[in-house]
């Protein structure tokens, strides 16, 4: 992703009283990475970072506090087609639809039950420590773009957040200003479903077809082929709770949401060495790592979630996949 979010983290660790250029070595990153917001940094690199500054400062909460600094303008050409969004709802739907384009290793998603919606924010990298400060800044950030299309007066109902309870939760209470679900099923931000109307504070419907024309063409240009959009698309499916209906996403229905025939499809995706699925494959495998990961969820029900009518043949699955059960692999991360 973009070094954008973690612009703070050299003078976080010096109001702290650390060297962060030592600090940053130490993790096998280049101190030069932060010199400017549109280098690009792993994952896997930034949550090292973060947990690491955690441990080594009084400050615990590193993700968090980096991320309340930030909204859309963290985004780039992404957050500001949003600012420009006639009503909350098109911005978010911009954001989660485009937010590859800034971020390539988790799957932002919009949802909503009836008066009640939700924009959450998921990791579907698996390889990855310290992810309760990357989710702390993820839903600090999220929080201050609705803001920052609603207007000051917004107010989130509740924050679910992955992470144990802490000890003193008043830096979250804090910025969030809402009530705080810890150890949740979700990492995400609930609000009223009415927000979802609000006019934009900055909405410019001209500058806003401009933008998203924009968006188009440089999605086409570096958002990879369809291989990543099926992809991405089969991921915010399971994600946002398709499997809840036990039904799993066919490839006849996910083709008709890219105006593809099946076969189109089938074929498009051979000539990028794959298939639906492989990539159906892939989505299960990658969203069940990061709820083994993230949540508390017992087997039983990541499988439900996935769409397995039986937790026999889920298991079966991800030992195929990674070479242990889910439950071994849960373990080895919650040991590491």
């Amino acid at each position: 992703m973009r070094t954008a979010p973690f612009m703070g983290l050299p003078q976080l660790l010096r109001d702290q009283g650390v060297d962060p250029d030592a600090l940053i070595r130490e993790q096998g990153c280049d101190p030069e990475v932060f010199a400017d917001a549109d280098n690009i940094i792993a994952f896997g690199a930034a949550g090292r970072l973060l947990a690491h500054a955690a441990a080594r400062t009084g400050c615990r909460y590193p993700g968090l506090e980096l991320g309340r600094h930030h909204g859309l303008g963290v985004v780039g050409a992404v957050g500001r087609a949003a600012r420009w969004a006639p009503d909350v709802g098109s911005g978010l739907n911009c954001l989660t639809l485009h937010l590859h384009l800034h971020d390539r290793g988790s799957i932002p998603y919009l949802w909503t039950d009836g008066d009640q919606a939700m924009l959450g924010y998921t990791l579907h990298c698996a390889e990855i420590t310290g992810t309760d400060h990357i989710y702390d800044g993820a839903l600090a950030i999220s929080h201050n773009m609705i803001r920052d299309l609603a207007g000051p007066t917004w107010r989130a109902t509740e924050v679910r957040l992955f992470r144990d309870p802490v000890d003193d939760a008043t830096p979250f209470y804090q910025h969030f200003q809402a009530n705080l679900r810890f150890g949740a099923q979700q990492s995400a931000i609930v609000f009223p479903a009415a927000d979802l109307r609000r006019p934009c504070v900055s909405a410019d419907p001209e500058r806003y077809a401009s933008a998203l024309r924009d968006l188009e063409s440089l999605d086409a240009t570096t958002g990879g082929g369809l291989r990543d959009k099926v992809l991405r698309l089969l991921l915010r499916l399971f994600v946002t709770g398709a499997g809840v209906t036990g039904k799993v996403p066919d490839r006849t229905a996910v083709a008709a949401l890219f105006s593809l025939h099946p076969r189109t499809l089938n074929r498009r995706l051979r000539a990028e060495g794959t298939s639906f699925a492989a990539l159906l494959s892939q989505a299960r495998y990658d969203v069940a790592r990061e709820l083994l990961r993230d949540t508390r969820l017992p087997v039983d029900d990541i499988a439900f979630l996935l769409g397995y009518s039986e937790t026999a043949a889920f298991i079966h699955a991800f030992r195929r996949w990674s070479g242990m059960t889910a439950s071994q692999w849960r373990s080895s991360r919650n040991t590491g």
